[in-house]
């Protein structure tokens, strides 16, 4: 049996790559709509009463500042790399200027280390979608250094990713380290977002019978050069195999639009680009958090901004 193959889509008529006809002045709003939100101080107005509402039933003393103060900090110190010390700084100058308590930084360090990332993203329809991971640097130390002075490696870490086709956005993630396969890494992410994938694109990292098995030929990911063509666990992947034997690998991708894959890497290069990969913290809970905030934050612009 010969796979449903999409049909081939005219280039001439559709460009799914951006850039192809982007809106500039809607562009440009949007991204200073991005800093306007970065800087966004409105929760002072409501000072008082968050304080009091983070305040209510808490156990030991009360905090000086509230809860939204910390997310604001935190995200300056994901987006620009702040030492916990120079939010003390900069909290003492806002402390001024606004009439309310400044905090140390050992304090900031604290309630900015309980924050749990979450993106909060809700789906109510089957996206298509691109998965794929890259790797992080867990220390701003560089190869010369490294190999000059004997230092032991630090490795780094894996960010794997779910993001919307259609905006370019994550909708779910998972930061594992790097001897994690990223088919393993995938098997997490999919079980909780296959009722929301409609179809989904990766490399060859992700061949997998478990991934084929879930999403049949909606599974846009080409099969290894040594795959057999025998079931064995796999019929959809089998017949993929003889289909790309009897025909070409190329005819497989065209057919099924695979070049929109590359959109993942327009993603990491401008979450490497805007949110820097300096991550400063030592230990591996922490890093893994910085990271994470990262990944939050940058989503939170991403979703800001508006091309078309």
């Amino acid at each position: 049996m010969t796979p449903q193959i999409n049909n081939k889509i005219n280039r001439s008529i559709k460009r799914y790559w951006i850039g192809s006809n982007r809106r500039w002045e809607k562009y440009n709003e949007s991204l200073a709509d991005r800093i306007e939100y970065l800087a966004d101080l409105s929760f002072i107005r409501d000072y008082d009463s968050l304080l009091e509402e983070n305040n209510n039933g808490k156990i030991g003393h009360p905090y000086k500042v509230p809860d939204a103060l910390i997310m604001y900090l935190a995200r300056l110190r994901s987006i620009f790399n702040v030492p916990f010390r120079s939010l003390e700084g900069m909290l003492r100058s806002l402390a001024i200027i606004a009439n309310i308590k400044s905090i140390s930084y050992s304090e900031i360090f604290r309630r900015i280390r309980r924050i749990k990332p979450d993106l909060n993203s809700n789906i109510n329809s089957k996206l298509d979608c691109i998965i794929d991971s890259t790797g992080s640097k867990i220390t701003i130390r560089g190869d010369y250094l490294r190999h000059k002075w004997h230092r032991k490696r630090n490795g780094w870490l894996k960010l794997h990713v779910i993001i919307s086709l259609k905006d370019v956005t994550v909708l779910s993630f998972t930061i594992t380290d790097e001897h994690t396969h990223d088919s393993k890494a995938a098997r997490k992410l999919l079980s909780k977002m296959k009722n929301n994938i409609l179809r989904i694109f990766g490399d060859r990292g992700y061949d997998s019978k478990y991934i084929y098995n879930m999403f049949g030929y909606n599974a846009i990911i080409p099969p290894r050069k040594n795959a057999s063509t025998k079931s064995r666990g796999s019929s959809t992947r089998a017949r993929i195999v003889r289909y790309i034997k009897k025909n070409s690998m190329e005819q497989l991708k065209e057919n099924n639009s695979y070049g929109k894959r590359w959109l993942v890497e327009i993603y990491f290069s401008g979450l490497k680009r805007v949110m820097s990969e300096v991550i400063k913290a030592k230990k591996i809970e922490y890093i893994v958090q910085e990271l994470a905030l990262k990944v939050v934050n940058y989503n939170i612009m991403r979703g800001m901004t508006h091309v078309y």
